[in-house]
């Protein structure tokens, strides 16, 4: 996916937390592991935490550090 921001490629990812532990992005299609949370990789810093656990796949940009993805708001 290109990035609307800057015209850079994006990279797919998945973002994971369970409420324990900070939430982090993961390249690929596996979400980020123990190992990843012992060398604090892919932490993200604008999430707020609850008690619930979650992944969802998205994009990110390394150039202008912006993550996109898909969602719907049920009401």
């Amino acid at each position: 996916m290109i990035c609307p921001f800057c015209g850079k490629e994006m990279e797919k990812g998945i973002l994971s937390g369970d409420g324990r532990s900070r939430v982090r992005w993961k390249a690929g299609d596996k979400k980020a592991d123990l190992s990843d949370t012992l060398i604090d990789s892919g932490r993200v810093t604008a999430v707020s935490y609850t008690l619930a656990s979650f992944t969802v796949e998205s994009y990110f940009c390394a150039a202008c550090k912006k993550m996109i993805f898909d969602t719907d708001v049920k009401k």
